[in-house]
């Protein structure tokens, strides 16, 4: 899970309808929580997704759900 700011960071992109894309892996670094990131060819809708599945299956966990 990334840190609030890297959050901050892709609301921002998502609300200007800024896209990142790259051949190579783009890696994005918190300097003040040290949190890093790579996403390599992920756009902002395709991280959303996996971040709620992630968040999905941490809950189920939670509750001892396979």
């Amino acid at each position: 899970m990334t840190c609030v700011h890297l959050q901050q960071l892709y609301s921002l992109c998502q609300q200007h309808d800024l896209k990142l894309a790259s051949s190579d892996l783009i890696r994005v670094v918190c300097s003040q929580c040290g949190e890093q990131e790579v996403c390599p060819y992920t756009l902002t809708d395709e991280y959303d997704q996996r971040v709620a599945r992630q968040e999905a299956a941490q809950r189920e966990a939670s509750r001892g759900r396979p």
